[in-house]
């Protein structure tokens, strides 16, 4: 197994969120499935995704000035994989709102949050993309849906009280 293989077995182990991150470009939307996203402070609200450079949606996130992170409910692992893929074609039929900004938000996903782009941090083939919250919307009555060992998977235990983080 090659390092890069088996950094990537190992690193398959931490449990992600699955998000499609969202733009508009002029007239029209991109979009972009992504688990490399986390929050960052809460004061003020900023998070954080990664965009590798050969990702054709790559220039458009460079220049948008803001962009919108749609965290998956179990519903819409359709939308995970949609996303996960290139071109234009993967908008047909997508039923979605607008933010004030004008890019997409996806009904029926766990939370939505509207991003203005703070910083663009270099990372080997990778931008870091660093974003301020401007607003939020949380739905608890979807559970997320979360990626682990290359699987989509459903968290438990979902139904207790949510405790702080350690």
């Amino acid at each position: 197994m090659s390092s890069a293989t088996g950094i990537r077995s190992a690193l398959s182990n931490y449990a992600t969120g699955v998000t499609v991150i969202t733009a508009r470009d002029g007239d029209g939307l991109c979009g972009l499935t992504a688990n490399s996203f986390t929050s960052v402070s809460l004061s003020p609200p900023l998070l954080l995704f990664c965009i590798g450079r050969a990702r054709a949606s790559f220039e458009v996130f460079r220049r948008s000035e803001t962009f919108s992170v749609n965290v998956l409910s179990a519903t819409q692992k359709h939308l995970s994989d949609r996303f996960a893929s290139s071109g234009k074609e993967k908008w047909r039929g997508i039923e979605y709102a607008e933010d004030e900004f004008g890019n997409a938000i996806f009904p029926g996903s766990a939370a939505t949050f509207s991003c203005r782009k703070k910083e663009m941090v270099d990372a080997a083939d990778h931008m870091i993309v660093l974003g301020e919250v401007l607003g939020f919307r949380e739905d608890r009555k979807h559970s997320p849906l979360v990626y682990c060992r290359s699987s989509y998977c459903l968290p438990v235990d979902l139904d207790r009280e949510p405790r702080p983080a350690a």
